[in-house]
């Protein structure tokens, strides 16, 4: 089975120049989508199950990262305010994140106030847009940490919150899967979820689930394992961003995401971000604390279709 899993992946890997399909939301024809990837994992075959793991394939790098401060400008350069969530339930022990309790783990009462000391930084940045892991902890965090720029509120400026699969936690654990998309629409009436897949809920779970079984048969990592899966996602986040038209742009993610792009511990992600200078490379070379900021400035690159 390990022989045909890795035949099936060499196989796609090699063809995948090849692979072209629409997006959700109307990217180029050659650039698949994490999201559309998630939509065939019905399919009761090993080619399907290896689908998340053998997207198309891209150049490196996706981004370069330049110190906020720097002079450098461009086209497609942006400022990127990167948030960590606040400290959710799952923080608190590792073991137990893995739990039934901490599924879709939700803030501490110390999240929620480590959203509302950010808060009285965020005010002071000119964000145009907020793009959001459709994970409970960092919606919470998003609409805590900018409540200035959320809801419908006529006497205040607002700006779009926009919840993207692509930037979610790596899938390992019960505090990674989400809720589904109807209740996150529910709960969250002012952020846009048309970017995420309807059916099966969770999409990105239910794959692993069919590969390694439910949290009960696999108790091990599932995506951090996934090196291939890792370098399409994090290509495909950086993406999502190169097809705003916004300049300035806070997104609120994970660590662990975070680390596998900055820090990477697979040889397959080096050099899926470059970083520019010294100082930005210092900067974004630890883990990110609950609920910390970071600001650069990024040149979004087109990958190679």
């Amino acid at each position: 089975m390990v022989a045909e899993h890795e035949r099936i992946r060499r196989i796609a890997l090699q063809e995948s120049d090849e692979a072209s399909a629409a997006s959700c939301n109307a990217m180029p024809r050659h650039f698949v989508t994490f999201c559309q990837v998630q939509a065939v994992t019905s399919i009761n075959s090993p080619a399907s199950m290896m689908m998340l793991s053998t997207a198309a394939a891209y150049a490196s790098p996706a981004v370069s990262l330049f110190s906020v401060n720097s002079a450098y400008q461009s086209s497609t350069s942006k400022i990127l305010h990167l948030i960590r969530h606040a400290e959710g339930t799952h923080n608190l022990n590792e073991e137990q994140s893995k739990l039934p309790l901490h599924f879709d783990a939700k803030l501490t009462e110390k999240g929620v106030k480590q959203c509302n000391e950010l808060a009285k930084e965020t005010k002071y940045l000119d964000v145009e847009l907020i793009v959001v892991s459709p994970l409970t902890r960092t919606l919470d965090t998003a609409i805590l940490s900018f409540p200035h720029l959320y809801g419908d509120n006529k006497n205040k400026k607002t700006v779009p919150f926009i919840a993207h699969e692509e930037w979610r936690e790596t899938v390992n654990f019960l505090c990674d899967a989400r809720r589904p998309t109807s209740v996150l629409q529910q709960q969250y009436p002012n952020v846009c979820f048309n970017n995420l897949v309807h059916e099966p809920d969770d999409p990105i779970w239910a794959h692993y689930e069919s590969i390694f079984g439910d949290h009960t048969a696999h108790l091990s990592k599932r995506e951090s394992d996934d090196p291939i899966s890792l370098y399409n996602r994090a290509h495909s986040a950086w993406k999502v961003l190169l097809n705003r038209p916004e300049k300035n742009i806070a997104l609120v993610g994970h660590s662990a995401f975070f680390m596998h792009m900055f820090t990477p511990l697979f040889e397959e992600l080096n050099g899926v971000v470059r970083y520019e200078d010294a100082s930005v490379a210092e900067l974004m070379s630890s883990r990110f604390d609950n609920c910390e900021l970071r600001s650069v400035k990024v040149d979004l690159h087109t990958s190679k279709g």
